[in-house]
């Protein structure tokens, strides 16, 4: 089901947080090539920007979820697991196995590692392509919600995972990933289908989500240094909830607007623009920070635009959106 005007919040909202997504893995790069320094502002935005700019992923699909999805017995389930590993399974493996191609055939002018392509596509995704493979896992073990009651079990289990995660997560993360995705970011998932099973969207205060987010800067400039899961954990929620509540107000945002449908091709595929456009400066010579930071965001965004356009016209776009071509064909069948 498409989503409706109604619903035009959360794509602004993901519009936010792949933004965030993209200037994080940039400034990551500029700063692994030693291009830019690691200072104070870099190290303030990397740690607060991580804060939430993912969990907002995980709480826009787990809105659209519960707003849209019943999946409460088998044969739904059946179906529904069906549908996302065509939907997220597709561009998962493609650009997985695209960025693993690319990291070994130009290993010496990138900068991130890679594993063999068994272990990097089945056990430990790449970034930012882990989002992809823990939102599957997710949606295998999280049924809709038909009752409070039932919701309020879903937030009492994400609550009790995010604990284990607080705790024991990091002992599981090595050897059984896709576990430790589903403990860290199940809440996340939840709090999304919460505000969606509650209608809790009307009753958001712009006033109030200003407040949260001006608080949760303001805290940001003291804590950011202090590695602190339950701290993480809750500037996380304070952050995402000003997002949420400013957002949802906006029944359309101009500027985002024109972006919040190349939000997948963004997310895909911005690294793969990024790292060639840095590589094929500094061969040329041209290591300016100024003139990489401008150039390379440009292209970060633009580039998987263009790409999107293209794929679209020679029809390849299955590879971004499988599903959504699939009811097209179907419709048009």
């Amino acid at each position: 089901m498409e989503i409706t005007e109604r619903e035009t919040w959360i794509d602004n909202v993901k519009v936010i947080a792949c933004i965030l997504v993209v200037l994080g893995h940039f400034f990551q790069s500029m700063t692994k090539a030693g291009i830019l320094a690691e200072n104070n502002l870099y190290g303030w935005f990397e740690q607060t920007i991580y804060y939430f700019h993912v969990p907002l992923f995980f709480i826009c699909s787990g809105y659209l979820y519960q707003k849209f999805s019943r999946v409460n017995n088998l044969k739904s389930w059946g179906r529904n697991v069906l549908k996302k590993l065509i939907n997220l399974g597709v561009p998962y493996f493609v650009f997985s196995f695209v960025t693993w191609f690319l990291k070994n055939a130009f290993s010496g002018s990138v900068n991130g590692e890679v594993g063999g392509l068994t272990d990097t596509l089945l056990i430990h995704p790449t970034s930012p392509y882990w989002y992809l493979y823990g939102l599957f896992f997710i949606f295998l073990i999280t049924p809709t919600f038909q009752s409070k009651a039932i919701a309020a079990a879903g937030l009492a289990a994400a609550l009790v995972f995010k604990g284990f995660a607080v705790f024991f997560g990091g002992g599981c993360a090595g050897t059984l990933p896709a576990v430790s995705y589903i403990l860290a970011d199940e809440i996340w998932f939840v709090f999304g289908m919460i505000i969606a099973f509650g209608n809790l969207p009307k009753m958001f205060s712009r006033p109030v989500g200003a407040i949260l987010g001006t608080a949760f800067v303001i805290i940001s400039l003291f804590v950011w240094r202090f590695e602190d899961a339950i701290l993480s954990f809750l500037m996380g929620v304070m952050a995402c909830a000003a997002v949420c509540m400013i957002i949802e107000k906006y029944k359309t945002i101009r500027y985002l607007d024109h972006f919040a449908k190349y939000t997948m091709p963004i997310f895909l595929m911005h690294t793969l623009f990024a790292a060639p456009c840095r590589v094929i400066l500094l061969k040329l010579g041209i290591d300016h920070p100024l003139i990489q930071i401008v150039l390379g965001i440009a292209v970060s965004f633009m580039g998987p635009v263009i790409a999107m356009i293209v794929l679209e016209r020679i029809k390849l776009d299955f590879l971004v959106y499988p599903i959504k071509v699939l009811r097209k064909k179907k419709d048009n069948g």
